[in-house]
Parts: structure tokens; C-alpha cells; sequence
């Protein structure tokens, strides 16, 4: 596909950093020209008005245009309103469209009414600076072509992983919750340094190096993370203390199921 148009409806938080990671790279095919549709144009402006090949919409009728124009489509709308804006542009669409959605628990059973190409994603904010993650899962009509694009597409985010369908409501949990997990876990580490005497400054960004410098040996080395965590452990030392208090909080067991229950409530938006 060369000289292609992508339109992204609904250009969000998810859209526009998808949009970002792209304009920020070089690949080829490159798009000629980007559609982005926003009920808010003026931050889209702030954000995307110098880049050359990018055009905003916010009415239905711009919006229309757009889709006509398309030769790739990302979905970025909330879950509960992909209906409602299939009404309004469904007379603008070919049938021979790639879509590429971004929304959590609609499946792609359900996305085939614009088209019979869907690639369905699950993406996280760490995608805007690069160092996202993606699971994809395809339609069975999917080309191979279409299949080499959409990556190209997404992996300026960071890492891409293609899995199958059944598995995107987990993905929607680890990959597109996961973020505020850590966060959530970041922000105690902070909490208790700064309990301990630490200023606010210094404790948030060590907790933030050690998050970051914990995951990079976790890739490059493949081990277990049980192994790794083995090796902090010194006898009688501060780490195994640490770690039998949080152990005393259930804190394993209160994560596990934190990733179950967001992918439960995930699951349940389709049967809405």
C-alpha cells in the first residue's frame, strides 16, 4: 500500500499518542496525509498543527470526508460510542478499509461492520514517548500486507506482540491498565522513603530508575523474576525483611487478582 490516507476517529488520549509515535518516525510505505477527528481540535492543534501531512476534523461532515478519504481507520473512540459514529460515517465507507481499533472489549466480530479488516490493539500511555507496548490480534481476512502494515503503524510505540483474540481482555488488564499498576506501586516506594526522612524530589526519581533498571535486566537476562529477586536477598539481610512485610499484605496474591478482576471487567463490556 503506497500513498495511503489514515483517519483516526476519536483522536484521544490513545489516538493522538499512536499519531505522535508515528509523525516521530520514518518507515515505508509512509502515510501521505492523516485525518484526525476530535470533538476537541484546538489541543489537537497545539499538538499536530505544524505537521505537514496532518489535517483536523471535529463535525460529522469534515468527518465523513475523512472516512471517505481513508485507506486506513483507527478506531481511538470510547468503547460505548463505535456505534453511534459507524451511523454517521457508515455511507463513507468502501468496505475495503483497514481498521485498526484501539477500544477495550469490542471484539472483532463486532468491528466488522466497517469493514472485514480489522486489526484490534491494545496499547498503554507510555506509547506517546516511545516506550509503549501492543498486542495485536487480526481478523482471519487480513492480508499479509496489511498485516506487515499495521506493525509498522504501531511499533513506533515501543513493543509490538500478535496473540490471539481470546487473549486481548488479559491484554487490556496487563498492557493497557498495567501502567497504573506500577504506578500505584511507584507511588508506595515513594511514600515510604519519604516516610523514612527522603525528599519527595529524590525518593520519585530512584523509584522511577529502579522500575526502569529492574525491567531492562528482566528482558536482557530472561530469567525468572523469582530468580532475580533470589539474588537480592542476602541471610538476615534488609531485603528478605522488606519483602515478608509486603508478603504479610498479601501483596502478590492483591496484584494477581487486581490483573484478573480489570480483565473480567474487560470481558464484560462485549456482552453489553
Amino acid at each position: 500500500m503506497k500513498d495511503y490516507t489514515i483517519t483516526v476517529l476519536g483522536c484521544g488520549v490513545m489516538g493522538s499518542a499512536i499519531t505522535s509515535a508515528i509523525l516521530k518516525s520514518k518507515f515505508e510505505p509512509y502515510p501521505k496525509k492523516m485525518f484526525l477527528c476530535t470533538a476537541e481540535p484546538e489541543t489537537l492543534a497545539k499538538q499536530f498543527g505544524d505537521e505537514p501531512i496532518v489535517q483536523l476534523s471535529s463535525c460529522v461532515e469534515d468527518n465523513r470526508k475523512a472516512v471517505k478519504e481513508a485507506d486506513v481507520i483507527i478506531l481511538g473512540l470510547k468503547p460505548f460510542m463505535y456505534e453511534e459514529v459507524y451511523e454517521q460515517v457508515k455511507d463513507s465507507l468502501t468496505g475495503d478499509q483497514l481498521i485498526i481499533s484501539l477500544m477495550a472489549g469490542v471484539t472483532i466480530k463486532e468491528l466488522s461492520i466497517f469493514s472485514k479488516y480489522v486489526a484490534k490493539v491494545m496499547t498503554n500511555t507510555p506509547a506517546r514517548y516511545g516506550c509503549g507496548t501492543a498486542a495485536i490480534s487480526f481478523a482471519p481476512a487480513v492480508t499479509k500486507e496489511q498485516q506487515d502494515l499495521v506493525n509498522k503503524l504501531i511499533e513506533p510505540i515501543g513493543l509490538t506482540v500478535t496473540i490471539p483474540e481470546k487473549n486481548m481482555d488479559i491484554a487490556t488488564s496487563l498492557i493497557g491498565s498495567g501502567p497504573a499498576f506500577c504506578l500505584l506501586m511507584m507511588e508506595s516506594m515513594i511514600d515510604g522513603a519519604v516516610r523514612m526522612g527522603m525528599s519527595y524530589d529524590v525518593a520519585r526519581l530512584s523509584a522511577a530508575k529502579v522500575m526502569e533498571g529492574t525491567a531492562k535486566m528482566l528482558i536482557e537476562t530472561g530469567d525468572h523474576p523469582a530468580a532475580l529477586k533470589s539474588k537480592v536477598c542476602t541471610p538476615g539481610g534488609t531485603t528478605i525483611g522488606g519483602l515478608l512485610k509486603m508478603e504479610d499484605g498479601a501483596l502478590r496474591s492483591t496484584i494477581a487478582r487486581g490483573i484478573e478482576e480489570a480483565a473480567n471487567i474487560s470481558a464484560s463490556f462485549a456482552k453489553k
